[in-house]
């Protein structure tokens, strides 16, 4: 999606820069057409020179003041040499300016491609994919053969910033079959795997229909690395059989090594657990559903390796005894502590020194504070959702937005995490408003919202002036394009149709998991159709499995499962991570996909929940298309 922190999509920064130089550097230099005056040479000399020290922002700076004395053509070759060496010094502002000055009538055919690379390198540095994939249509790869590898690497990476993971696996495959350098190679192969582990399960049994051998090699490899296996043996039988049954498949033998070396390197299996929850106090009833999400997994655990005994310890009410169990838990000889749920309680945790067995709280810690290495953190944090709100809408081509969120500081704190990150992506907050829940009637945020209160004020002026009444139909603002909605079911329910009331009906509206309680109520459900919100696999794509674990869920926990249903899959999911943590914390591209979302880690040992999409139709939630991974 479309994110400088999140996406990659999951591309890093780093890895980013290191592409757009390859890119730009497989154009070449310029070659004058015409024979340079003996200056003019000169100071051409001196800039290449200093290309090849690495002093990209001074060679452009001659190569631009070059421009101001030669000719068309010449002058904008300069020009464009210019632009791309501001690119390889990190200015992308300057790069943007200096290729907005140029002339294209005077380019020759062959450097139009070259600009183009250019203009995609800065609209992928500004996470602009869609206009990346503008700057570069497939058609251009057939046309312009001298940049089709630079023209490639480019597509794959703007196509993964869209969300389209398949078009982008098929263009590295594509590039694979172009690039003769081995160490490009090697990168790119080391991209096509990164992409196959961001890709969520049933998206590869979908991709697996293909009729291309080599895609369908890659699938079956993920899918081979995914299996759970007993031991390192199982895993090296494993892969030497899908060597045999894929022996043309231009997958290296080093990544294949690197496959098995990853499971000796990460593969930690605790055989004691130890369960730090409130099962008494003011979060009981979370804390019962966690536990018996996390009984369930256990129950039904098809990896005869992993099998680990769990012991809950009742951690009650106060916080502050939080060490006390986590020590016990020590003395008892767990090997991995999942909990606390408390806030307070992960943050004393969070505090100490350092921890003798690994911890994963399940609760977040406040933003800047530090931890210990081996303390995790996972939760259903509500701030990701709103953050993922922001992607999706932007993705879809909305840049300004109203919000409306209840009064308080959860609304507050997801009207921000929105803001922030849609301004990010160039969109336009117009207005927020917040709302109070309990109230039924929302006619005055939303007449403020939509500037109907302004629309009134006019007519009652003109009213005024020509002393008679007149025909009216007020006019909402019509510079907004999307509605961002934080509000639980109840209050969703009642907002929806106002909205649709103040001639809004037109104005797509986005929200979070919280417009939606977990269990199908299509009578009730009618009144937010066409809401646009993520939510969790466990409720969007439920499978035979999962039913299975569900009648095991009502059992344990009864009426709470159907009040929590969301916070179940969290303890299916921590029950399953403790085996995956490291891998996860070295790779940042590995993803986990689990019931909460398709997990990953960040900076701080923070798990991610990248969420599916959906839209109430008929009373009910219908899947969409995933444009983020």
């Amino acid at each position: 999606m479309n994110m400088k922190s999140t996406i990659n999509r999951t591309i890093t920064h780093c890895l980013l820069t290191l592409l757009l130089a390859l890119a730009i550097s497989s154009c070449g230099t310029v070659s004058p057409p015409h024979k340079p005056d003996a200056a003019d040479a000169q100071q051409i000399s001196k800039a290449e020179k200093l290309v090849k020290q690495g002093s990209y922002a001074r060679a452009a700076d001659i190569y631009w003041q070059a421009a101001q004395d030669a000719e068309s053509p010449v002058q904008e070759q300069y020009q464009l040499r210019a632009a791309e060496l501001l690119i390889e010094a990190g200015n992308f502002p300057r790069a943007y300016q200096y290729l907005g000055l140029i002339n294209e009538q005077n380019l020759s055919f062959d450097l139009i491609p070259r600009k183009r690379v250019a203009e995609a390198n800065i609209a992928l540095h500004e996470e602009r994919y869609a206009d990346a994939l503008n700057y570069l249509p497939q058609n251009l790869v057939t046309r312009a053969p001298d940049y089709q590898v630079a023209i490639l690497q480019l597509r794959a990476i703007a196509l993964a910033g869209i969300g389209n993971t398949l078009e982008s696996l098929q263009t590295r495959i594509q590039l694979g079959s172009l690039i003769k350098d081995p160490v490009e190679f090697a990168h790119n192969q080391n991209e096509t795997w990164q992409l196959l582990a961001t890709a969520r399960a049933e998206e590869l049994d979908t991709w697996s229909t293909t009729d291309e051998p080599i895609l369908n090699g890659w699938i079956a490899l993920a899918k081979t690395k995914r299996t759970p296996y007993t031991s390192i043996e199982q895993l090296s039988f494993a892969l030497d059989e899908w060597k045999a049954n894929h022996a043309n498949h231009p997958a290296s033998e080093n990544l294949l090594t690197s496959i098995l070396e990853g499971y000796q390197n990460y593969f930690v299996i605790p055989d004691k657990i130890a369960l730090l929850l409130p099962m008494t106090g003011r979060y009981a009833k979370i804390a019962e559903v966690i536990h018996a999400g996390i009984k369930s997994a256990r129950e039904l655990q098809t990896d005869q390796q992993y099998t680990p005994e769990v012991t809950l310890y009742d951690t009650g009410d106060d916080p502050s005894q939080i060490m006390y169990y986590y020590n016990r838990a020590v003395e008892d000889g767990a090997e991995f502590v999942i909990g606390p749920l408390k806030k307070q309680a992960a943050t004393i945790l969070a505090q100490q020194t350092e921890l003798p067995i690994p911890v994963l709280t399940l609760n977040y810690l406040a933003e800047q504070q530090s931890a210990p290495s081996n303390l995790f953190q996972f939760g259903l944090l509500p701030e990701d959702e709103a953050i993922q709100a922001a992607e999706r809408a932007s993705l879809d081509e909305h840049f300004t937005a109203i919000v409306l969120a209840p009064v308080g500081q959860w609304g507050e704190r997801l009207a921000d995490a929105f803001q922030f990150r849609f301004e990010e992506l160039g969109g336009v907050i117009l207005d927020t408003q917040y709302y109070i829940s309990n109230e039924t009637d929302f006619s005055m945020p939303l007449k403020l919202a939509l500037q109907l209160d302004q629309s009134e004020e006019r007519y009652r002026q003109l009213r005024s002036v020509l002393g008679q009444n007149l025909e009216f139909e007020p006019r909402r603002r019509q510079d907004v394009d999307m509605v961002f909605l934080v509000a639980s079911p109840r209050t969703a329910r009642l907002l929806r149709p106002q909205i649709n009331y103040y001639y809004a009906t037109d104005l797509p509206v986005y929200s979070t998991s919280h417009v939606f309680s977990g269990i199908e109520n299509i009578s009730r459900d009618r009144d937010i159709n066409g809401v646009i919100y993520c939510d969790i696999p466990w409720l969007l794509q439920p499978t035979a499995d999962h039913e299975l674990i569900r009648e095991i869920l009502v059992l344990e926990s009864g009426e709470a499962y159907q009040l929590l249903p969301r916070f179940a899959a969290l303890g299916i999911d921590a029950y399953h991570l403790p085996v995956k943590l490291a891998e996860l914390a070295a790779l940042p591209y590995e993803r986990f996909n689990g019931l909460t979302g398709n997990l990953k880690i960040r900076s701080g040992n923070k798990l991610y929940r990248e969420l599916n999409w959906a839209q109430f139709v008929n009373g009910k939630p219908v899947m969409l298309p995933q444009l983020h991974n």
